[in-house]
């Protein structure tokens, strides 16, 4: 049989960075919209289409004032992400500026009284600062260059950032009043690794970063003298995940991570800290680990210098926990909810914890806590509303070696005794990350469309412990795939399901879709790998810095000429001969994170082997299908893929 294959290049927006989301392995569909209501009402509820999806209210980047008073965040009310500020108690949120372009990374000043944030409200990425009180905003960078990791100096003179400004990531201070710019490290990291942001000391004597200018796959922390001098590294055997936070009695900089030798654990890592100023490294002894979605996730300290709080992910509720890093062994909740906890901040003044809460039928709103316990008091009521929503399933099945998976099962709304419908196994992103119990539209997309789907988490997920996370160690894409195989003989076995099953993803969820298809293909009968990863070598060769990082990581520390045979023996693309299933394949031509050039080569062995496949790319789409014109265009055609092979054979 010849290839069908259809190559698309199609006008698209000039894809710059968003500010608001980090990219990671892990793919949110939950976008920026419109469709907020007025302060104080719910919003309307909308009819579940792709663009609505497309455009679904998101709330994040919380950050409390010194004294706790006052929260500013992220959110979409205006239509672009915008910085709202509101009383810590509630009350109606103001926008802290006007104007074009979008914000994101607010942070207070710390006498309180002007927010630092970063702004493309000119064209281009910068930073600039506005009073609380609603004065025009100033801005103190002008230059076409990355920053991350905006932090004000504790006598609010300065904010350090990180900047490729002279092609690698490295630490910057910029005056406030001068808006002069200082540079005060060299080769922190390369002008791809984007993750971090600096620290300063409470006394602002010191500031702490995460480089890897040792060696290229060690993320080691470093501390350097505010004026540049005194540069030293302060760990060597931990791979630091997330940012580093200080005490603000100043005798501990805290961050999650692993040991060097140990499997990436990232959403199950756990807690270091360095004593200063011995500048002696040790682990956290307890009874949880920390979440931590790809290292863009940091902690918070109490007001007692010594309590440390971090979100957790228990079997698919993320929950806000609570760890006195002086007496080992006990993390406890300080939150009980349901769904995912996308954001939070806890304020210094050591009395609240802001968080934004996802479930599986609503985006997620602001809401408080004390950190006294008790209920979460919602602050926001602007999450977009869909007409019929419903919370799917939780159930598990049996894998093909006995193991059970865990699952969320969509079904089609109003079914009708006796009727069949066609089955799709989703398989989510990020490979040791988790589908989780939050807001998932496209899911309910599908069976609003009349399909049954089950969301599964394979082997390897976070949020089962790390034995369960472990048995995808070395066997990415391998054993893995048994689970998405599975997951499809399950769907075939309900007395409601008309025994066609499609599988889609994207990230490692693409890469997910390849492995079940070429480990048995009889399975399916159509299939939607979208930017994903088929052959890990050449993924190594062309990926960004955290792609290769992360590889290594997944394949025990080797590199791919130091052991061929874990690389072949886990790269579907060695496998395509196995398929039988007809592929609709999506990806954006500017994705390093799992490079484009994985799709195309994908597309080459299927030409090779005469398989029937239909491969659509995008012009300035970096990883992810996330600008809304290509979400629609994309999620369109596997609409129409499945209901070709799945509904009208």
């Amino acid at each position: 049989m010849s290839a069908a294959h259809l190559l698309k290049s199609e006008e698209a927006k000039m894809n710059r960075k968003r500010p608001l989301i980090a990219e990671a392995l892990l793919i949110s569909l939950c976008f920026l919209s419109p469709f907020a209501s007025p302060a104080g009402g719910q919003a309307k509820a909308q009819d579940l289409t792709l663009p609505a999806i497309s455009r679904a209210s998101q709330i994040v980047d919380p950050e409390f004032t010194f004294d706790g008073r006052r929260i500013a965040f992220v959110a979409n009310r205006s239509g672009a992400s915008k910085i709202w500020v509101i009383d810590a108690t509630g009350g109606d949120p103001k926008m802290l500026v006007s104007g074009t372009g979008e914000e994101s990374s607010p942070q207070w000043s710390p006498d309180g009284g002007q927010i630092a944030f970063l702004s493309t409200r000119d064209g281009q990425l910068d930073i600039w600062t506005a009073s609380f009180q609603g004065a025009d905003p100033v801005r103190l960078t002008n230059e076409k260059s990355s920053k991350e990791g905006i932090r004000w100096s504790p006598d609010g003179a300065r904010i350090a950032f990180i900047s490729d400004k002279e092609k690698k990531q490295d630490v910057y201070v910029v005056d406030v009043k001068s808006h002069k710019i200082r540079r005060l490290t060299e080769d922190t990291n390369e002008w791809d690794e984007t993750r971090w942001a600096p620290e300063w000391s409470p006394d602002g004597k010191w500031i702490t970063f995460v480089s890897a200018r040792s060696d290229y796959f060690s993320d080691d922390l470093w501390v350097v003298g505010s004026d540049g001098s005194n540069l030293a590294k302060l760990t060597s055997k931990v791979q630091v995940m997330t940012n580093p936070i200080w005490s603000r009695d100043g005798k501990y900089i805290a961050f999650n991570g692993g040991g060097k030798q140990d499997f990436w654990f990232d959403d199950m890592s756990d807690i270091y800290v360095v004593e200063m100023p011995q500048r002696e490294t040790r682990k956290v002894n307890m009874n949880t680990f920390v979440t931590n979605w790809n290292g863009f996730y940091h902690m918070y300290w109490g007001a007692d210098s010594r309590t440390l709080y971090f979100r957790y992910n228990v079997r698919g509720d993320t929950n806000i926990w609570a760890v006195n890093v002086e007496a080992d062994g006990v993390a406890t909740e300080v939150t009980n909810g349901e769904g995912a906890v996308q954001s939070m901040a806890a304020s210094p003044a050591g009395d609240r914890i802001a968080l934004v809460r996802s479930t599986q039928t609503s985006p997620g709103e602001l809401a408080a806590i004390s950190t006294l316990g008790g209920e979460e008091t919602p602050l926001t009521h602007w999450a977009t509303q869909f007409v019929g929503v419903t919370n799917p399933k939780k159930i598990s099945f049996r894998s093909t070696d006995n193991i059970y998976i865990n699952g969320y099962l969509y079904t089609p709304p109003g079914m009708e005794p006796g009727e069949k419908y066609p089955g799709l196994v989703q398989v989510h992103g990020g490979g040791n990350n988790s589908f989780g119990n939050g807001f998932h539209p496209l899911e309910q997309y599908f069976a609003a469309k009349g399909y049954i789907v089950l969301a599964i988490e394979y082997r390897g997920s976070s949020g089962y412990g790390r034995p369960f996370q472990l048995l995808s160690w070395g066997h990415w894409a391998a054993d893995q795939g048994w689970d998405g195989v599975a997951a499809a003989d399950f769907l075939r076995s309900l007395n409601y399901c008309s025994g066609k099953v499609g599988i889609y993803g994207g990230s490692y969820g693409g890469i997910m879709t390849l492995a079940a298809l070429t480990r048995d293909s009889s399975r399916f009968q159509a299939a939607a790998p979208f930017y994903g990863i088929y052959d890990w070598s050449t993924a190594f060769r062309d990926g960004d810095r955290l792609m290769r990082f992360w590889i290594v990581m997944g394949m025990k520390g080797f590199k791919p000429d130091e052991n061929h045979e874990i690389y072949d023996r886990n790269s579907t693309i060695n496998f395509v001969q196995n398929v039988t299933t007809p592929l609709l394949i999506e990806h954006g031509e500017i994705d390093r994170r799992a490079p484009y050039s994985q799709s195309l080569e994908l597309v080459e062995k299927l030409k090779q082997h005469e398989k029937v496949f239909e491969f659509f790319h995008y012009p300035n789409q970096e990883h992810g299908i996330r600008q809304p014109d290509n979400f629609v265009d994309a999620y369109s055609r596997a609409e129409a893929w499945f209901g070709k092979y799945l509904k009208d054979q």
